[in-house]
């Protein structure tokens, strides 16, 4: 484990230079293919009795003492019962901020601090302004496993840099398999709930099947800041209260009960004066086949869909404990939150469970069948199966699939029919997308990207930005490395290519600064503090520059030589953690007709004066997430809820408004045809009249988030995924 006395800045100067060791990959997750090459042994004898603790969200923040305070009070009870090992299942701070971790650290007793082990959780991931490298050299690489007195433990990390939800992704489940693959009885944490009426993970059903056969006997997670017992797929979890609302813990010690192994788990309140609450939460099995796992369907027969129904059969083994079966279309809909859903309860026919649900309103394309499969004792099982909806005549026809590894999480570039996309393990490829497929001109090997390369204005150089604190050129042609830019920080925000004084030159933000780097040679012009984290893109007219700021401000620089012309508050917020979440820290600023520019937050869309910093208008909503687009004489605005409005630039006047019902996220709109198409974040590509805003088409593309805009090469759309998936469908028209 990293030490936690190290002094973070020097460690973050270190892990720039490279001369902190390489076990971690700088901005990503370290992702051993096999356990023993990082598995961790905890010395103990065998026959000691074994207890461990779990806190989570503890949302560390030096501005609030009472919750520090609870922190102090939960930890100094568990350093007192010497466990052999502490877990905290993630969000240990508000929002990443090396003080926050300063405030977190202070609080762990010194007997604790060799015997914590942590994982993120979103709130570590979304809005670090290090790329997650601080987290990495505080704590480890993620995931990782340690084994204690014959108790194998796995940390695991699906949240992902800049965005809310989790996903695990290919690799990650592969490295989950490789390292329970053998093991005995396994305790995973995390910080993301499983099952229920949890959606948080995008590929969960993934997760799911990679464990079926495997030790997993309990789960300890957080997120939801209450407490759940949940017994699914054949283990125990143990979703915590947070630390943030109190001095909570949970106190787990292996026992036997009939001489079989368990973990008994209590939950404890500590109060003011130091003393302590428990209470009997859970036994969880460690022998044996785990939770019921006899009750996972042998199969899930799909009929074809007849009008608006679908028949469903599920077949279980004849020994399956089964009280009963139920069945949805799984809730794409759902982004990074939970729902009761809209469960069918399915009859017992012939040896198996058989019922009918209703597909009405599926759009055409691929849908998730959830089954969920309810047993005697309790417990329940989760599976899906796949249901494909085919599209009416005159809709857009899938031509083409092709995978990259990683995510493709920024948007893709296109100059002259080439397509370039970067992903989150550094691969960039650039290739041409014909009707019938995808023809790869090159591949190249950057630091993890996360935010979508660009052209330079010739269309000779490809610039792209990645969490290794590099800013790369490669050459459209090859993939040939034309030069590298090494700011302080992870570059972590969208490039934009503009011309100024007579030059052009590509502007960014890496961390808290901006910097103008010429096209040419690489050589910097100018930085400038932004005085707070931006992952957004700026704008330019060749006179200022304009950006967002984790400061909850919006600023305009002189485009010569970064000089501050003005700044302008976009929130209400004071404190500094406020200020980051309401103001534009990932926002594509806009240039509008009439020297007005676009600035938005998750409470609006305002568009200021580019000379003064005046506001000339403001439409309420979240519209920082989705980049708006200029078509015409208008403005389109999509907002994170999935509301559509099509205004006048000069008013924000609405011409027209559309409820799509799904949430969008980073992937902007393209016009093709007097159509704009939008992928939201579900998955969903919707294809909008433009002079009506009537819904024309509707595509769901496949199971995984999206936060990728595509691009369009005649009509011929591409689209990429959170999966690596990269599609090319023909656009109707």
């Amino acid at each position: 484990m990293a030490n936690p006395h190290l002094d973070r800045r020097k460690v973050l100067r270190m892990a720039g230079t490279g001369a902190v060791g390489a076990a971690t990959v700088l901005g990503t997750q370290a992702l051993p293919r096999h356990r023993p090459a990082h598995a961790e042994t905890l010395r103990e004898p065998a026959a000691a009795p074994l207890s461990f603790a779990v806190v989570t969200d503890t949302h560390a923040n030096p501005v609030e003492g009472t919750r520090l305070g609870w922190l102090r009070l939960a930890f100094a009870s568990i350093a007192a019962g010497n466990p052999a090992f502490v877990l905290n299942a993630g969000d240990i701070t508000d929002y990443g901020g090396d003080d926050e971790y300063d405030a977190y650290l202070s609080t762990v007793p010194d007997a604790l601090r060799p015997k914590l082990r942590h994982v993120p959780g979103n709130h570590e991931m979304r809005w670090d302004v290090h790329g997650a490298e601080l987290y990495h050299r505080l704590f480890g690489p993620t995931p990782y496993s340690f084994d204690v007195a014959g108790l194998h433990v796995a940390g695991l990390d699906p949240t992902q840099l800049l965005q809310e939800p989790g996903h695990f992704g290919r690799e990650h489940l592969r490295w989950i398999a490789n390292d329970l693959r053998g093991a005995g009885p396994s305790v995973l944490f995390l910080h993301y709930p499983f099952g229920a009426e949890h959606y948080f993970v995008n590929d969960q059903d993934a997760f799911f099947e990679t464990v079926a056969d495997l030790p997993v006997r309990a789960v300890f997670a957080g997120h939801i800041h209450r407490e759940q017992v949940v017994r699914t797929n054949g283990f125990t979890q143990v979703a915590a209260e947070a630390v943030k609302d109190g001095a909570f813990y949970y106190w787990v010690e292996r026992t036997s009960d009939a001489s079989h192994p368990v973990l008994q788990v209590w939950a404890v309140a500590v109060a003011a004066d130091g003393s302590d609450t428990r209470r009997e939460l859970v036994t969880i099995p460690l022998g044996g086949d785990g939770a019921d796992r006899g009750l996972r369907p042998v199969r899930i027969d799909l009929g074809g869909p007849t009008g608006d129904a679908l028949q469903v059969t599920v077949g279980l083994d004849t020994s399956a404990p089964a009280a009963g079966v139920r069945a949805q279309v799984y809730p794409q809909a759902v982004f990074g939150g939970g729902s009761a859903g809209t469960w069918v309860d399915l009859a017992p026919t012939d040896g198996a469970w058989s019922g009918s649900l209703s597909v009405a309103g599926l759009a055409a394309g691929i849908h998730r069948i959830q089954v969920r499969v309810g047993g005697t004792s309790g417990a329940s099982h989760d599976a899906t199966a796949t249901l494909s909806v085919p599209p009416a005549a005159g809709a857009p026809v899938d031509r083409w699939q092709a995978r990259i590894p990683g995510s493709v999480q920024g948007a893709l570039a296109e100059r002259d029919g080439l397509v370039v996309a970067a992903s989150t393990t550094g691969q960039v490829e650039a290739f041409r997308p014909r009707a019938t497929k995808r023809a790869v001109v090159w591949r190249a090997t950057v630091g993890a990207a996360y935010r979508g390369p660009a052209f330079a204005s010739g269309g000779e150089t490809v610039i792209v930005g990645s969490a290794d604190h590099r800013l790369s050129a490669l050459d459209a042609g090859s993939g040939r490395v034309r030069w590298r830019f090494s700011p302080d920080d992870p570059v972590l925000s969208s490039p934009l290519v503009a011309s100024i004084g007579g030059g052009e030159f590509v502007l960014f933000a890496a961390g808290r600064r901006l910097h103008a780097v010429d096209t040419r040679t690489g050589r910097a012009r100018w930085s400038a503090d932004l005085h707070g984290f931006f992952a957004g893109r700026v704008a330019c007219d060749g006179t200022r520059v304009y950006a967002g700021s984790g400061d909850g401000r919006a600023y305009a620089l002189d485009a010569a030589t970064g000089e501050q012309l003005w700044s302008v508050s976009m929130t209400t917020r004071s404190d500094v953690y406020g200020r980051l979440l309401y103001g534009p820290w990932d926002d594509t600023v806009e240039l509008l007709p009439g020297g007005l520019v676009l600035v938005s937050t998750v409470s609006s869309a305002t568009a200021i004066d580019a000379a003064t910093g005046a506001a000339a208008w403001t439409v309420a909503g979240s519209h920082m997430y989705t980049p708006a687009r200029l078509v015409d004489d208008s403005l389109l605005l999509v907002d994170e809820r999935g509301k559509v409005q099509l205004v006048d630039p000069a008013t924000g006047v609405a011409r027209w408004v559309r409820e799509l019902g799904v949430r969008a996220f980073n992937a902007g709109p393209v016009i093709s045809g007097g159509l704009a198409w939008l992928v939201a974040a579900t998955g969903l590509l919707v294809g909008i009249d433009l002079a009506s805003g009537e819904v024309r088409h509707r595509r769901q593309l496949g199971p995984s988030n999206t936060f990728s805009t595509p691009a369009l090469v005649d009509n011929l759309l591409v689209t990429a995924d959170q999966d690596g998936l990269v599609r090319g469908l023909t656009l109707p028209g």
